[in-house]
């Protein structure tokens, strides 16, 4: 306790360790017992879920847009009575944004498939195991 100062400060003048008795190990998966994989797998495919979840709530303004302009284009060929340039691009600027949102929705990220990759392996590892 010689280090430590009445209003905060540390004085530290050679190593310092601190040990906070956590006990989260990190150990491959090829090292995990068969209960631990056999909850380790459910618990990974909840993050896929959770993150498939985000990706949709952050791409609905997307949807929505990409419907308004839809909408537009109708109206504005409906309004014209033909179609012009206008209502082509605000047909195309929603297909666009559609098609792209739709397949950011379907597309696994780098974190979605770090975790199916991660059910693949213990799966192949419970199988190896006889377990499944």
């Amino acid at each position: 306790m010689r280090d430590f100062n009445n209003n905060g400060g540390i004085n530290v003048e050679g190593d310092f360790n601190v040990t906070d008795n956590s006990h989260n190990e990190h150990k491959l998966l090829i090292n995990c017992s068969n209960e631990e994989l056999l909850r380790e797998r459910p618990f990974r495919k909840e993050n896929i879920s959770i993150e498939q979840g985000r990706k949709v709530k952050r791409l609905k303004p997307f949807y929505a847009l990409a419907l308004i302009l839809l909408l537009a284009a109708a109206g504005w060929g409906a309004w014209e009575g033909k179609t012009n340039l206008v209502s082509i691009l605000l047909g195309a600027g929603s297909f666009l944004i559609g098609f792209q949102s739709i397949r950011a929705t379907f597309e696994p990220n780098p974190f979605q498939v770090e975790e199916q990759n991660a059910v693949n392996e213990i799966s192949t590892i419970l199988k190896q195991r006889r377990v499944e």
